[in-house]
């Protein structure tokens, strides 16, 4: 048993389809997310709307430049205003598209029935007005959808101002004297509010991260391709060294029990770089759930391992090529259900698992995926633990149906 671990090792290291598949191909595909999903992080800093504002003294006395600088200062703001003298020099940057937007203030705007109820030389209250291109304006990108988020996000400021405005407005008319205070008005009219930041995730919200979890899925059935060339190669057909073996003294469990032990370190190791990349290089947070993530790998080993010791055990007349073919096969479709090939096919994959549910614990790619998806999204670790026994249970029965179809076959001629 230990002289067939130790052949199977060398054997597997020597083989570059093993390598390939098992150890290059998830840190290649790791690489090609990175720059795919490059630009979809959530994790990056949102960029501030650039606006124009028309700062003369209509604005200077208005509360909606207050607003507007509130909205434009901190270390994440809003906005990005860019004050210029006159609506001329302020439109011309919205048509050229080095702004999504103009607020302006009128001389007439400032007047009024709020105005009249204030003491004072200058008024406090004044309604602001907002200039926005057109949705399909080939200056802003036509249908851009992030123009299109930019505009929404300016014409709500205006509206939830204006709102503001015309509720203190009426209310100057019917009680002058709650207008007295011009704290209670900057209040009235201030968009802050006291927020509390709540994650009902370990870590930040990140939409991009499934599809790495669906990549180690993908991965570990890929390992299988280990342990099936490990179970191909001591068969008595597949070689002359391989034919001794099998009239030597050493019984064919034994012989598959030490290339299965083989098969499933050197699977673990791969899949180990495999997702040290992940986290180290790609920078996939786990929150300090590592080393439980290292168990989720080792349990999934161990499943791949179980899966190509089934199909290196079959008799096949193509042997390992066949299957190789088989595993590649079975990987890739099985894959689709775990979300792997973009947003639609995560879509599908969420739509069959909320249809059938069962379905999620008898497709492997899929059951790996949730098993470190549980540590993302779950705080306590009971779904982690339920997906982590139904791995090692599915290595269990694939290793006891492995086992005796290897034992029990027979050949005409060695």
């Amino acid at each position: 048993m230990l002289s067939t671990f130790r052949a199977t090792i060398r054997m597997l290291l020597r083989t570059p389809s093993a390598l390939v598949w098992g150890l290059a191909f998830p840190i290649i595909l790791a690489t090609m997310f990175i720059f795919m999903f490059s630009g979809f992080r959530t994790a990056e800093s949102i960029n501030a709307v650039p606006v124009a504002v028309v700062a003369d003294d209509a604005w200077n006395t208005s509360t909606i430049s207050q607003v507007v600088d509130a909205l434009a200062e901190g270390e994440e703001p809003l906005l990005s205003c860019i004050e210029v003298a006159d609506e001329g020099s302020a439109l011309e940057l919205l048509s050229t598209g080095e702004v999504d937007g103009v607020f302006m203030v009128d001389e007439s705007a400032v007047t009024g029935n709020a105005a009249a109820a204030l003491d004072g030389p200058n008024p406090v209250l004044a309604s602001p007005r907002l200039v926005v291109a057109s949705e399909d304006s080939a200056a802003h990108g036509g249908a851009n959808g992030g123009y299109e988020v930019n505009r929404s996000i300016l014409v709500s400021i205006a509206n939830s101002y204006a709102q503001s405005e015309a509720l203190i407005d009426d209310l100057a008319v019917s009680n002058s004297a709650a207008l007295a205070d011009p704290e209670a008005v900057a209040r009235a009219l201030s968009l802050d509010a006291r927020t509390e930041r709540v994650s009902l995730t370990r870590s930040t919200p990140d939409e991009t991260v499934r599809f790495y979890y669906a990549l180690m899925g993908m991965a570990t059935l890929f390992a299988a391709q280990l342990s099936m060339l490990a179970v191909a190669s001591i068969r008595p057909t597949a070689s002359a060294v391989s034919a001794r073996r099998c009239i030597a003294g050493t019984s064919r469990i034994r012989q598959l029990a030490g290339a299965l032990f083989g098969s499933w370190l050197l699977s673990f190791a791969f899949l180990t770089v495999a997702f040290a990349y992940i986290r180290l290089v790609v920078g996939i947070d786990f929150q300090g759930r590592e080393a439980l993530c290292i168990l989720g790998v080792a349990v999934g080993a161990w499943l791949a391992t179980g899966i190509g010791a089934i199909v290196g055990s079959l008799p096949l007349q193509g042997g390992a090529s066949a299957g190789s073919g088989i595993l590649t096969g079975l990987t890739c479709g099985l894959a689709i259900f775990a979300g792997l090939y973009g947003q639609p096919t995560m879509e599908l994959a969420d739509a069959i698992a909320r249809a059938v549910p069962l379905s999620t614990w008898v497709n492997p790619a899929k059951l790996i995926c949730d098993l470190f998806y549980s540590l993302y999204y779950y705080e306590s670790l009971a779904p982690y633990l339920a997906r982590l026994a139904a791995c090692a249970a599915w290595g269990v029965a694939f290793f006891a149906f492995a086992a005796p179809m290897f034992r029990r076959q027979r050949y005409a001629h060695l």
